[in-house]
């Protein structure tokens, strides 16, 4: 068979791995930005438990979040949860936006130097929803000017594709429909969109629309791909640090095959069926 050679060059790494991580390499983006439509959405519960979920089935993942919108103990919980799960060691610059702090250019650009490593699939979240300012303009006389640098301009700076996380909530749709015209009015490359259950929802709360219905509420207005949800789990805690069963909820509810292939796999890629 003329492709046996090859994938004996490269075998896989387990059973269940979607593909080698030479080829990986080769035919992946080399970063992904994470968004959210709104702080607290669960964008850092999706980035973490995709990033690990991959990185199990053999893909050479990280997840960093190196602009971080909370107090320092929160950021500090948010980094620990992080790097817990995803093996990412935390030795990349941080930059805690509180009141006191703000990004600068050299913060920026150390931020991008992570990303254009092809090394692995870094995922990095950014923070607040894609029109969070996060760089400032300043006067030659040290003052905030009337321009700046959003978190989406970071994606766009890079050529990055980006995932779009919302609440898995009756404002879902409205809030992922905002962000996504906001995305597209930069002309960031959207390539999915995914929900978190943040708690545990009231009736008054909850998403009326079916998974069907909302994936296709999402390619027809969104004009991109749902790919999935992750159910909530009160083993599950940034604030605590704890991971629980993140790992599995997101192999169960996210779909993996479609992600990667919306982040630039070939065509024929397919799970090993042994």
């Amino acid at each position: 068979m003329p492709e046996k050679k090859n994938s004996e060059k490269s075998p896989p790494v387990r059973s269940g791995e979607l593909e080698s991580a030479a080829q990986f390499k080769r035919e992946f983006a080399s970063g992904v930005a994470v968004f959210g439509t709104e702080a607290g959405c669960g964008k850092t519960i999706f980035m973490t438990g995709l990033s690990a979920a991959l990185r199990d089935e053999g893909f050479p993942t990280r997840a960093i979040k190196p602009f971080v919108l909370a107090s320092r103990r929160d950021a500090e919980n948010e980094l620990a949860f992080i790097s817990a799960i995803t093996h990412t060691p935390v030795n990349y610059p941080i930059v805690i936006m509180d009141k006191a702090s703000s990004v600068q250019e050299g913060n920026w650009q150390q931020a991008a130097n992570m990303i254009t490593s092809r090394q692995h699939l870094t995922f990095v979240e950014l923070p607040g929803s894609p029109a969070t300012p996060i760089l400032y303009e300043h006067t030659s006389a040290g003052t905030v000017g009337a321009a700046w640098k959003d978190a989406a301009s970071f994606a766009c700076d890079l050529g990055l594709p980006c995932i779009l996380i919302a609440k898995h909530n009756k404002d879902a749709l409205e809030k992922i429909m905002l962000a996504a015209s906001f995305l597209r009015s930069r002309d960031a490359n959207l390539v999915g969109v995914g929900t978190v259950e943040t708690s545990e929802c009231s009736s008054q709360d909850e998403l009326k629309l079916t998974k069907s219905e909302l994936e296709l509420a999402i390619m027809n207005n969104a004009k991109t791909h749902y790919l999935g949800a992750i159910e909530y789990s009160p083993s599950i805690s940034v604030p605590r640090v704890n991971q629980g069963n993140l790992i599995k909820v997101t192999s169960a509810g996210v779909d993996l095959l479609h992600v990667l292939r919306s982040l630039g796999a070939s065509a024929s890629l397919s799970k090993s069926s042994s």
